[in-house]
């Protein structure tokens, strides 16, 4: 035996001890990261259904804002001679229409009831990507009909300066 080997004292015992308190540190940061992957993924799917309820919001706000739209124009429709107007007359009684969106739109969002707890993250995605795509093709059609409504605006500024010649 050397000199040097017996200065070191053999301690098994304390080699696995330290091994023992790596592992379970190990464990630990193991157990931390598992629940906190957990946590993110909890919290990003109720931000997706959270994002989907408030889609829908918008999409129903947009639907009733077009609806009063097309009432507001079927009442400008009145100045103007019926052969004028009887083609947007058809146009704005679309009622039907928006009352099949908004049937729609309720079954969507009783789908999200039924479905957001047990649907995978693809799913939610999707959904919600298909009311956001939605709203922008409705918001596409409130901006048509406030170009229609400034058109007939500008028709019925035409249709009052001219006077009937007198008899």
């Amino acid at each position: 035996m050397s000199l040097y080997q017996a200065d070191w004292p053999s301690d098994p015992l304390g080699n696995r001890t330290v091994l023992y308190l790596l592992l379970f540190a190990l464990a630990g940061v193991l157990a931390l990261l598992l629940v906190w992957l957990r946590e993110h993924r909890l919290r990003q799917r109720e931000n997706v259904i959270r994002a989907m309820l408030d889609g829908a919001d918008a999409l129903e706000a947009q639907l009733q804002e077009c609806r009063q739209r097309m009432q507001t124009l079927k009442g400008m429709l009145v100045v103007l001679p019926e052969e004028m107007s009887e083609r947007a007359n058809v146009a704005l009684s679309a009622d039907d229409k928006v009352e099949a969106a908004l049937k729609d739109l309720l079954a969507h969002r009783l789908w999200i009831k039924q479905n957001a707890e047990t649907a995978t993250l693809g799913q939610l995605d999707a959904a919600r990507a298909a009311l956001a795509q939605s709203g922008a093709t409705l918001q596409a059609q409130l901006d048509r009909l406030a170009a229609i409504a400034a058109d007939l605006q500008r028709a019925q500024a035409n249709a009052q300066s001219i006077t009937p010649p007198s008899a």
